[in-house]
């Protein structure tokens, strides 16, 4: 239970940020102060993100073995990752049973424990087990998107924003990215590429959007949630100023010929 107050947790925070949006202003300030927000946000909270995702795969991983939907010849195998606790463990397991089904949630029990362990070299590791899940044969496609997508999160916390955000772009992309991904990715790109100030870039993935979609409705809040977050980014990029139209100044009258005297 205490996993899926986790998860829960992780979605109010996008409810919570979907009712509390007030409705799209023009002035720059507010405009500022939400994107502002959602980057100090991105800049504490990314690790829970990921963790969260990884911690619901963990609950899947481990409620196919409770039902007994598996093979007995692999049964060992399964029981065996997801009975690994450390990160030795872990790595252990899945170097012996790496190509069974339940080593993808492995990876992303491993990836969770290295992101939080947060010690040299564990970015880099953790972003190798989520790419081996995104390129893996067995993993259901959600699970494979939503680690490539974690992977260029992680990119973008090693301080390669480029190289982030072309991946955010790539993964948009995808034939098989869900609606409600594909649109978290080309908000990202674009967000990633208006920092770098390749404007006609996040231009590009901001098209990929439906701006018009609102945060409460549209093919899902998840999209409105990111939709939102787009049209704001798309406003501080290209601001709607009024038109102002200067008055003319009345034209002046001719001065009038003083009237002449009558002569004496």
């Amino acid at each position: 239970m205490a996993n899926k107050k986790k998860i829960d947790s992780f979605e109010q925070l996008a409810a919570a940020q979907q009712h509390k949006r007030p409705e799209t202003s023009k002035e720059e300030p507010a405009i500022s102060t939400m994107l502002d927000q959602f980057e100090l946000w991105m800049a504490t909270n990314w690790k829970q993100a990921i963790i969260s995702v990884c911690v619901f795969a963990v609950a899947i991983s481990i409620g196919i073995i409770i039902q007994g939907a598996i093979q007995r010849a692999d049964q060992n195998a399964r029981k065996a990752l997801a009975n690994a606790g450390s990160i030795a463990e872990l790595e252990d397991a899945i170097a012996k049973h790496s190509s069974n089904k339940a080593a993808d949630y492995a990876r992303l029990r491993l990836a969770a424990d290295l992101i939080a362990a947060n010690k040299p070299g564990d970015l880099e590791k953790a972003r190798k087990y989520l790419l081996e899940i995104a390129s893996s044969s067995t993993a259901e496609s959600f699970i494979k998107i939503r680690s490539a997508l974690d992977a260029a999160y992680i990119l973008e916390q090693l301080g390669k924003t480029e190289d982030a955000a072309v991946e955010f772009e790539r993964v948009a992309t995808l034939s098989q990215t869900p609606e409600e991904l594909r649109v978290e990715a080309l908000y990202s790109a674009a967000r990633l590429f208006s920092a770098l100030d390749q404007m006609m870039k996040a231009d590009a993935a901001l098209r990929g959007i439906n701006l018009a979609v609102p945060a409460a409705q549209g093919s899902s809040t998840v999209y409105g949630y990111w939709a939102s977050l787009a049209r704001i980014l798309d406003e501080k990029i290209h601001p709607k100023t009024a038109a102002t139209t200067a008055s003319a100044p009345a034209a002046e009258k001719p001065a009038e010929a003083p009237a002449e005297k009558p002569a004496a």
